[in-house]
């Protein structure tokens, strides 16, 4: 953009300084909008999946958890490292900009999430993928690296469910012991109005109830997340347990596993990974729960430093 200025006998010097801090303003505002662009492909079953790109630096690719779960509550984790990295935000199906015509069997498997992730794949130039995957993620992440090994240059693993669903079996008691009747309330309300019952539950998933009540007003009520995504793709997730094992078998990439000690989804988790996937070097944080870099100062600092360990390690 070209701007002319033209002199005038009654330009003030306060008039002058205006309009540079204007032009700054201006620059700057640029400057962060093009720092973040919501960017789109169009995935093997013609659905349209979006993504974000942000930052600069090695490319990592955040999944983020649910399944069904809105990238958005990721903020302050890739707000952070999009500082050192360039991190591209996937927008799964069913949620934030990924919205789908009809949520069903055939639009909701992993078939069409390992579809989506090449497809992703292709868009960045084909060049092999550093997942990190929160959660669900981190469960997606391991039907991909199962089915699609050459395309993995690494997993790094945040707070991740299993391999198998073994951990179903006490992952809802474990975070609904943490839970005060207030929550509860709020939970039945909110699935009454058809929307998300994160912000009820969300106390759950921490070891800080006070952590958990200080970033629970920052979440975002909407979401924009499709209704049935996380029984349908949860579901077909734990039907393929034996293939994804048998697959993982093979798998040689490095993976690095970092989680709260106090993590509702159990310590055992950790363990199954280590033992089908025996190159994983895994990291605990004390006094910590399924959001370490929310959880308090010192384990943000901590999962941040394990983080960067992860991301400049070869093994």
């Amino acid at each position: 953009m070209k701007v002319k200025i033209i002199p005038h006998h009654n330009t003030k010097p306060e008039s002058i300084l205006k309009f540079i801090f204007f032009l700054i303003c201006l620059f700057q505002f640029n400057t962060i909008v093009n720092a973040q662009e919501i960017k789109s492909f169009v995935s093997a079953d013609g659905t349209e999946i979006f993504y974000e790109d942000i930052g600069e630096g090695e490319t990592i690719v955040l999944l983020s958890g649910g399944p069904g779960l809105n990238s958005s509550y990721l903020k302050d984790l890739y707000s952070e490292l999009q500082k050192k990295y360039r991190c591209i935000v996937l927008h799964q199906r069913g949620t934030g900009e990924s919205l789908l015509k009809n949520v069903n069997e055939n639009t909701v498997n992993v078939s069409r999430y390992i579809e989506d992730i090449n497809g992703l794949y292709s868009e960045l130039g084909k060049e092999e993928l550093t997942l990190v995957g929160h959660s669900w993620g981190g469960m997606l992440s391991f039907s991909y690296a199962a089915n699609q090994p050459d395309k993995v240059k690494k997993i790094i693993l945040l707070n991740t469910g299993g391999i198998t669903d073994n951990f179903f079996k006490w992952f809802g008691s474990n975070l609904s012991m943490r839970l005060y009747p207030e929550d509860l309330k709020l939970r039945e309300v909110q699935i009454e109005n058809k929307r998300s019952s994160l912000t009820a539950i969300w106390p759950g998933y921490f070891y800080s109830r006070e952590s958990a009540l200080k970033t629970r007003p920052a979440l975002d009520y909407k979401f924009n997340n499709q209704l049935g995504i996380n029984p349908l793709a949860a579901g077909d997730w734990a039907k393929r347990k034996d293939d994804r094992v048998q697959k993982l078998n093979s798998f040689k990439a490095p993976v690095f596993l970092i989680t709260g000690r106090q993590d509702p989804v159990g310590e055992s988790v950790v363990y199954e990974v280590k033992d089908i996937l025996p190159q994983t070097n895994y990291f605990f944080i004390e006094e910590c729960g399924h959001f370490p870099w929310l959880e308090g100062e010192e384990q943000a600092k901590l999962f941040y430093q394990l983080f960067d360990k992860s991301m400049n390690s070869a093994q």
